[in-house]
C-alpha cells in the first residue's frame, strides 16, 4: 500500500486486546517502532514483488522522522494510526483517514497502510488492527472505505477479502524501485461487515 500522508494522535489510548496483543492509538513516541515495522513489513511482504536493492535500501531513520512529524501534527485526529503491541513492543500498525482519490469523495475514508512484523502474522493482530481502524472511521462518519494493494500480493488480497473487502474498478500503475507495480483498489461498503 502507498505510504500514508498523515497519521493519528494519541487521544484514544485505552488498549484493546487481541489474545496476546493490545491495540491502542499511536503516539509520537511510537514513530521509531512504526518506521521499523513498516520497513520490515515491506521487506517481508514484497520481497518477490519489488527489487531487493530497493527494499534493502529503505531507510528507517528518515521514516521515523516523517512518522513523528505526522503523529505530532495530527491534532484533529483526521488521520489516525493504531499500533499492536505485545510484551516485546510494537509488532504492527494500521493508519487511515480521508480518501486520496478524486473519485472517492467523503464521507468515505481510506486505509493507508497496515503492516505486521513476521512473528505477529496469522495470530489475529491484523484483523484486530483493521477492526479498530474501521470502527473509528465509521464512527467518524465514513459511509464506506477503500484501500490500495499490489495486484500481485495474493496473501494481502486474501486477507482483505476474508474481512469483506471487494475489488472495485480502481487500478493504477506505480514505479517502485524502477519496476512498474500495479495496484488495485478494494472497497468496504455499507452494510458494514461485523464479527463477534
Amino acid at each position: 500500500m502507498r505510504q500514508p500522508p498523515g497519521q493519528g494522535d494519541a487521544t484514544e489510548t485505552a488498549p484493546r486486546s487481541s489474545s496476546r496483543y493490545s491495540i491502542r492509538r499511536a503516539a509520537p513516541d511510537d514513530a521509531r517502532a512504526i518506521a521499523e515495522t513498516g520497513v520490515i513489513g515491506w521487506r517481508t511482504a514484497y520481497r518477490d514483488l519489488l527489487p531487493s536493492a530497493y527494499l534493502d535500501g529503505m531507510a528507517i531513520d528518515s521514516r521515523e522522522v516523517a512518522w513523528r512529524h505526522l503523529l505530532e501534527a495530527d491534532a484533529d485526529g483526521r488521520t489516525p494510526a493504531w499500533v499492536g503491541e505485545e510484551a516485546s513492543g510494537v509488532v504492527g500498525f494500521v493508519s487511515g483517514g480521508p480518501p486520496r482519490d478524486a473519485d472517492v469523495a467523503p464521507p468515505a475514508a481510506e486505509i493507508y497502510a497496515i503492516y505486521l512484523r513476521p512473528e505477529a502474522r496469522r495470530n489475529g493482530l491484523g484483523t484486530a488492527l483493521m477492526d479498530a481502524a474501521v470502527a473509528h472511521l465509521r464512527s467518524a462518519g465514513a459511509t464506506y472505505l477503500v484501500l490500495w494493494v499490489f495486484e500481485a500480493n495474493a496473501p494481502a488480497r486474501a486477507f482483505y477479502e476474508a474481512l469483506g473487502w471487494v475489488p472495485d474498478d480502481g487500478r493504477q500503475a506505480l514505479l517502485v524501485g524502477g519496476v512498474k507495480a500495479i495496484e488495485v483498489r478494494y472497497r468496504l461498503a455499507d452494510p458494514w461487515v461485523t464479527r463477534a
